[in-house]
């Protein structure tokens, strides 16, 4: 399976070297194709010696160094020893950017990049901060430390994520995982090669990477929903929410999974907690500026701003938005209410029975919604896949008895495994 995974992911980074549109990716896919293509190797060869858990470990390891920590560094110091607009993708230069605007007293959903590492691009992504306060985080090392190297808001994206990846691994040990001793399933290594190793992970953190580290906490947000932490998976998905609005998709599938696994108790301290984060970090910002912050995080990343929004993926939504302009509102809501029904279908009709299926739900709105939005990024992906791969290996963990009864279980009735 190894051997799958990463000759699997030389092939994407070979295609993605290859064909796609935007040249630091193309970078980054010719970079990251030989770490991958060699690991396959590698594990072939481990696999007819029947490999320890440790030596597939090591090998996952140098894989991570070969297609993540190498093109992250060339490209950092590329960018460092050039123009600060080049080697680097627009979500971290904007983190960046509205972080020193923060930093200088100035309301970064008001201000605007037009001079500076952003100036050759659209004009959309240089007069908007589309994400959520949370994010200006990763861009105060680049604030305070201005062109240094390690200022680059990609290392802390970097550091950020393979740090909640080690948190989720470790959690699964301190449960007693009962495959954590068995060398062929490990879901601690499993998790860790869907997250951070595959390209999804890797390549975007070279080149952004901003979506990976709120993937993650969604992750890490349903591994604790999963252990019986109702209030800290709360607060973590919370924290996911006030970073990025791709992340509240989750939110209400956690909320009504930890409800029907752990009892409603569980399910209104998950969402107090999630609020108790949330509003602190948000509601600050809206106070500010309500118009600025609603097109920044609202208009302008459903395509419906003053500017276009430079998301260029194709989608149903995209195409049927350029067939016709002038209906661009109209259909934006049409859309936007068919992913709003299928969502309240999942999450009513067919709720949750186990935190796995709330992953699961959530997943499927968010390909739905990548498929139809009018503005879609196929960095997006990385959500369903990181949920997808979570759902499948908690699954696996815990057994075919592991899904609880459909039937509203009372506070404290329903034992559900570690993970």
């Amino acid at each position: 399976m190894d051997a799958a995974i990463y000759g699997a992911s030389a092939l994407i980074c070979g295609g993605v070297a290859l064909f796609a549109s935007i040249p630091l990716y193309r970078e980054v896919g010719r970079i990251g194709a030989g770490p991958y293509a060699a690991g396959a190797l590698l594990a072939l060869w481990l696999a007819r010696r029947r490999p320890s858990l440790r030596a597939r470990f090591v090998l996952a390891a140098l894989v991570v160094a070969g297609a993540l920590i190498v093109p992250l560094s060339l490209e950092v110091s590329w960018r460092a020893h050039t123009s600060p607009g080049l080697h680097v993708q627009s979500e971290a230069i904007i983190t960046e950017e509205a972080a020193k605007a923060l930093v200088h007293g100035h309301d970064p959903y008001a201000a605007t990049y037009l001079h500076g590492p952003l100036s050759a691009r659209p004009i959309g992504t240089k007069t908007h901060f589309p994400y959520l306060p949370a994010m200006l985080v990763f861009g105060i090392p680049r604030a305070a430390m201005g062109r240094f190297p390690l200022g680059d808001a990609r290392i802390a994206f970097t550091v950020v994520a393979l740090a909640l990846v080690a948190a989720i691994a470790w959690g699964r040990r301190q449960a007693g995982d009962p495959y954590d001793n068995e060398p062929l399933i490990d879901p601690s290594l499993r998790l860790a090669q869907a997250l951070v190793l595959v390209p999804t992970g890797a390549l975007l953190l070279a080149s952004g990477g901003d979506d990976v580290p709120v993937a993650v906490l969604t992750v890490l947000a349903l591994a604790l929903a999963l252990r019986g932490k109702p209030s800290w998976s709360g607060a973590v998905g919370g924290l996911a929410a006030a970073m990025k609005q791709t992340a509240w998709v989750l939110l209400p599938f956690l909320v009504v999974g930890l409800w029907r696994t752990r009892g409603r108790a569980a399910g209104k301290r998950s969402a107090l907690a999630m609020a108790a984060v949330v509003l602190p970090i948000v509601v600050p910002f809206v106070a500010w500026n309500p118009g600025a912050f609603f097109e920044d995080v609202v208009r302008f990343p459903l395509g419906l701003g003053r500017q276009p929004s430079a998301a260029e993926t194709p989608t149903l939504g995209s195409l049927l938005v350029h067939a016709a302009p002038s209906a661009r509102t109209t259909i934006t809501l049409l859309l936007g209410g068919v992913v709003l029904a299928v969502a309240l279908l999942l999450l009513l009709v067919n709720p949750p029975a186990s935190i796995a299926g709330a992953a699961v739900r959530a997943a499927v709105v968010f390909l739905l919604s990548m498929a139809l939005s009018p503005a879609a990024r196929i960095g997006y992906v990385v959500y369903p896949v990181d949920l997808l791969a979570w759902a499948w290996l908690a699954r696996r963990s815990a057994g075919p008895t592991a899904e609880p009864t459909p039937a509203l279980p009372r506070t404290g009735d329903a034992q559900v495994p570690a993970g």
